[in-house]
């Protein structure tokens, strides 16, 4: 089951990749262990899922302190590009990481339809279990 797990998640990231200035992805689960990832061998995918872990529990908390909601993303921009952590589901994100070039209306369809995928393949394995 695990295997299959991995291979529909795989898939996911796989066609997601695909999007044009989409550099990478990964998931991982909330508190910052790695999941899948399809990142360029120069990226680190376990500090990557660690690191987006923190910046979206910091940002939860944030959201919940200032009255603003449940928390949806966040977007850490620099001169190169853009990392984006979005909530998966309960007990995942989805990292995802973009030039800054990018056609970020095409680039937040894409996203939210992979959080979609991904929320729905991890749901349905803990109903397996």
């Amino acid at each position: 089951m695990a295997d299959d797990l991995s291979v529909r998640l795989r898939a996911v990231l796989a066609e997601l990749r695909r999007v044009p200035d989409i550099l990478g992805a990964t998931i991982a689960r909330r508190d910052g262990i790695l999941i899948a990832h399809a990142l360029p061998k120069s990226m680190d995918p376990k500090k990557i899922a660690a690191m987006s872990a923190a910046i979206v529990g910091t940002s939860e908390m944030a959201a919940g302190e200032m009255g603003l909601g449940t928390f949806s993303q966040s977007i850490v921009d620099t001169d190169v590009g853009k990392m984006m952590a979005t909530g998966a589901g309960d007990e995942a994100i989805l990292v995802t990481m973009v030039r800054n070039e990018a056609n970020m209306g095409l680039i937040l369809l894409s996203v939210d339809k992979a959080v979609h995928s991904i929320a729905e393949i991890l749901r349905s394995q803990e109903v397996i279990q």
